[in-house]
């Protein structure tokens, strides 16, 4: 798994909040995202290895990563 810095991991927490697959990864993702408001703040270990994982699995399953090669010859339309 590929290690991402904090500002990375924070920057998805809000998309998360609204995106993740369950109710407590919502809620985890609500709540980091605003205890990156607070002062001095920095996560737990077990925080941090938490969204390493959340924001790994938006990018395993993102469409957007595939790109599609046309092949060559006469077009079906």
């Amino acid at each position: 798994m590929t290690q991402r810095c904090l500002d990375h991991l924070l920057f998805y927490m809000p998309r998360l909040s609204r995106t993740a697959g369950s109710a407590w990864e919502r809620q985890f993702a609500a709540n980091m995202a605003r205890r990156a408001r607070w002062k001095n703040w920095t996560p737990t270990q077990k925080q941090l290895e938490v969204m390493q994982g959340m924001v790994a699995s938006l990018f395993d399953d993102d469409p957007q990563d595939v790109i599609e090669i046309e092949k060559e010859g006469p077009s079906a339309a």
